[in-house]
C-alpha cells in the first residue's frame, strides 16, 4: 500500500492519479474507487504533513552525509541544503498524501461504513 502512494495511486485500489485531479489539486474521495480521503478523524492531515517532513530531512540529511563524506565545501552544502529544503516539499507535496493514505490503510483496514460511503460516491458520479 505504501509503495502505492510512492507511485501516487491510490493506496486502497491502486488507481492511476488517485485523490489528486492535478498535481497540487486534491479530491475528497479516490477517482476510482471513491474510498474518501479523509475518513472521519480529527487532524488527519497531520499525518500527510508529517511524511513531508520525513521527505524533507530525510534528503537533507543524506545530501549533507554524501557531501561530508566527499569533502564539499560549506557553503555548497548549504546552499543544496536550502534548495532541497524548498523544492522537496513542493515536488512531493502529492506523495505524501498518497503515502499517508497507504500507512493509515495498512494500520487501519476501511470499515464497512467507510466501503459504504465509497460506494455511494461511485453510484452519483457521472
Amino acid at each position: 500500500m505504501i509503495l502505492r502512494g510512492v507511485l501516487r495511486r491510490c493506496a486502497w485500489c491502486g488507481g492511476k492519479g488517485s485523490f489528486f485531479t492535478s498535481w497540487y489539486k486534491k479530491a475528497s474521495q479516490c477517482q476510482t474507487c471513491g474510498i474518501n480521503w479523509e475518513r472521519g478523524y480529527e487532524g488527519y492531515e497531520l499525518g500527510a504533513a508529517t511524511m513531508g517532513v520525513f521527505m524533507t530531512f530525510g534528503s537533507i540529511i543524506v545530501w549533507m552525509i554524501i557531501s561530508v563524506a566527499v569533502g564539499v565545501d560549506l557553503v555548497p552544502l548549504l546552499i543544496v541544503a536550502g534548495a532541497l529544503a524548498i523544492s522537496i516539499p513542493i515536488i512531493t507535496y502529492p506523495l505524501t498524501y498518497c503515502v499517508w493514505q497507504g500507512v493509515d490503510l495498512f494500520i487501519r483496514a476501511p470499515s464497512d461504513e467507510d466501503i459504504a460511503a465509497a460506494e455511494e460516491w461511485l453510484k452519483s458520479k457521472p
